[in-house]
């Protein structure tokens, strides 16, 4: 990594934060199919309840990255 430019590190790192957003949303997925299967409906609810923030953070986590690949010129952040 000594030799890869800030460029090129910025867009690994966007890239790996798309992975994890992904991931998460799998997970996400996992998780409501889990719910739907208890028998036990507050049980159930939490596990609705989690997955749901997951959804939140990988999609915050997206929106990151996408700020990353694609930054604001100077002039128009003022």
């Amino acid at each position: 990594m000594s030799g890869e430019r800030s460029g090129d590190r910025t867009e690994r790192a966007s890239d790996l934060m798309q992975l994890n957003a992904m991931a998460l949303e799998e997970t996400e997925l996992s998780l409501h199919e889990d719910a739907d299967g208890r028998g036990d409906p507050a049980a159930a609810e939490r596990l609705h309840r989690l997955a749901d923030s997951m959804t939140d953070t990988a999609r915050d986590i997206a929106d990151r990255a996408r700020n990353l690949a694609d930054p604001v010129p100077e002039r128009e952040r003022r």
